[in-house]
């Protein structure tokens, strides 16, 4: 399935649980010593959430789908203030299922999100993804995203 072939669009409820079949997808890259339970959780919550959010004029939801109309895909963003007082869009989630992948899906919700963002005057995408989830940090590097802060962490033992 080329990526000609899906085309993106807002969710709508029905697409929601298609959604959340997905979201354990977001649990890639995410540091070995972090619970996986607690992990997995956190993802299905983040993904609830952007499916209740997905009504708000700040929130969007977007699905990636082919032409018989299943999601394949989903990006979830917000508008936000940063911590500097700019105003930007934060892209919390953007899952590709793996039978889609590799096929410029991802770019094409990342591109959908930057209109959306662009849309309601924000200049900025921001987003967070795992040191180890390599896939992701070349796509984003590749559509000219840069690394602005790292997280450090250490086992007190």
């Amino acid at each position: 399935m080329p990526a000609a072939e899906v085309s993106i669009r807002p969710a709508v409820p029905a697409d929601h649980q298609a959604v959340q079949a997905l979201a354990g997808e977001l649990t890639a890259g995410m540091a070995p010593w972090r619970p996986a339970a607690g992990v997995a959780a956190a993802a299905a919550g983040w993904v609830t959430d952007a499916c209740r959010a997905a009504e708000d004029e700040h929130h969007v939801l977007l699905v990636a789908c082919t032409p018989a109309d299943e999601v394949v895909g989903f990006a979830g963003a917000s508008a936000r203030r940063h911590f500097s007082g700019e105003r930007e869009a934060y892209l919390g989630e953007l899952v590709v299922a793996p039978s889609a992948r590799r096929r410029g899906v991802a770019e094409q919700l990342v591109t959908g999100v930057e209109a959306w963002a662009r849309s309601r005057g924000l200049h900025r995408v921001t987003l967070d993804t795992g040191t180890a989830n390599q896939p992701a940090r070349e796509l984003y590097a590749r559509l000219g995203y840069a690394e602005e802060q790292v997280t450090l962490t250490r086992a007190l033992g």
